[in-house]
């Protein structure tokens, strides 16, 4: 079965990093949205170090870890906890108990379908004892088998980004991408296929796992405040609209939107806070954590997004290019946080790269196949402002071509994302 599992397993970026977190420290959470891979690549690790893997979602283990959460520990090492949020307060306190008696690394490994820092009773559990590693829908280079490096080559020099080929890959091309999204179980389907997967996915989640850490009080709102914000996506969240729109308290809804965020459907990309303006709009903007599933609760599907009167494909793309940024930020060797920018007289950048070093990087993104020195409009106000911290503007478009504008200013197809 091992060998199985490791034949039809796609390589993830994250196996490097969750092999060198196990070496290095007493706890690993790895956390994500339902499907993204989290249990494959675990048991994988597992095997290879001869540990032992327990679900928590079959009712025996369960039970077994709920009345006696110390003895289960003593299994042999990594022990890889699956969906370890249903153990709730008592094996997290036999954990911190386990690994502050023995403090060698490599001990525990969680894995859970909420994000670890949202929830309180989590993360105060085991404060000091755990690095958290985030895991994503697949990457286009995980896809592709590529380097998925284009962060960090934001930050090197210009005339190796522009060293990048002219692209091959067509309008076409990006709308099924677009719509295929990135869930391991479901990137390769199409049609009636896909759309039965996804309605039970959100049925699963809204139904099931959100009820495992609040109680919500109308849970047939959830899966429509997931379709009206899909067709938000990309754009600053204004949640008194969102309230008048789905007819929900403004109350209500500010406790619905963190627990879209908790299970890791959606997430806000916060604005860019500096001093070199007074006029910063500092509202986050919303993005779906994969534009496959954003896509079909639009209900569009290539086609439609080939029809030069829709208007969702421009927050689709950029819904996209900012999620791949944010896998590959996972990874990089630069510590890099992301933003958006957006100036009250009408600059605006798509992401903002700002290294912890001060460095900063822009990515506007366009959904048409020509690039004109106007879509250079924010990041030219970026590199004037910074200086000499502004490392690299680019503007990621449906074209072929690899395009200067100027000093440090570049248009590059989107191909880039996953192909430097």
């Amino acid at each position: 079965m091992a060998a199985t599992r490791r034949s039809s397993f796609l390589p993830r970026q994250a196996h490097r990093l969750l092999n060198r977190a196990l070496n290095q420290s007493r706890v690993v959470a790895l956390v994500g949205a339902r499907q993204v891979g989290k249990t494959t690549l675990a048991r994988l690790v597992t095997e290879a170090k001869d540990g032992t893997f327990l679900n928590l979602e079959e009712p025996g283990v369960l039970d077994a870890v709920e009345r006696d959460p110390g003895t289960v520990l003593g299994s042999p090492r990594p022990i890889t906890i699956d969906e370890f949020q249903h153990g709730g307060d008592a094996l997290l306190r036999a954990i911190k108990a386990k690994v502050d008696r023995w403090r060698s690394p490599g001990q525990v490994l969680l894995t859970g379908s909420t994000r670890f820092t949202t929830v309180p009773m989590l993360s105060e559990s085991l404060a000091g004892r755990v690095v958290i590693l985030d895991l994503w829908p697949l990457s286009q280079g995980e896809i592709r088998r590529t380097t998925d490096h284009f962060v960090g080559a934001l930050f090197g020099s210009t005339a190796k980004l522009r060293s990048f080929p002219s692209s091959t890959q067509t309008r076409k091309d990006v709308l099924r991408m677009l719509c295929a999204g990135g869930y391991p179980a479901v990137y390769r389907m199409s049609g009636p296929a896909r759309r039965r997967w996804y309605e039970s996915y959100v049925r699963t989640i809204t139904q099931r796992d959100v009820r495992t850490f609040s109680r919500v009080q109308d849970l047939e709102a959830l899966p429509r405040l997931l379709r009206l914000l899909a067709a938000r996506t990309a754009q600053e969240l204004n949640v008194n609209e969102v309230s008048k729109e789905l007819g929900i308290p403004r109350t209500t809804l500010a406790s619905y939107i963190p627990l879209l965020e908790t299970v890791a459907l959606v997430y806000r990309l916060p604005a860019w806070s500096t001093n070199l303006t007074s006029k910063v709009v500092r509202h986050p903007k919303l993005h779906f954590t994969d534009v496959g599933l954003a896509a079909e609760l639009l209900g569009v599907g290539p086609s439609a997004l080939a029809n030069p009167i829709n208007r969702v494909l421009g927050p689709l793309l950029e819904t996209f290019v900012a999620g791949e940024i944010g896998r590959q930020v996972t990874w990089s060797r630069i510590l890099v946080d992301l933003y958006h920018f957006r100036d009250h007289n009408g600059p605006e950048v798509d992401l903002i790269l700002e290294a912890r070093d001060g460095r900063v990087a822009g990515v506007e993104v366009k959904a048409s196949s020509t690039v004109q020195g106007r879509d250079f409009r924010g990041l030219d106000v970026l590199a004037e402002r910074l200086g000499d911290r502004f490392r690299n503007g680019v503007v990621l478009y449906l074209g072929e071509r690899v395009m200067p504008f100027g000093a440090r200013r570049t248009a590059l197809p989107l191909s880039a994302l996953w192909a430097i």
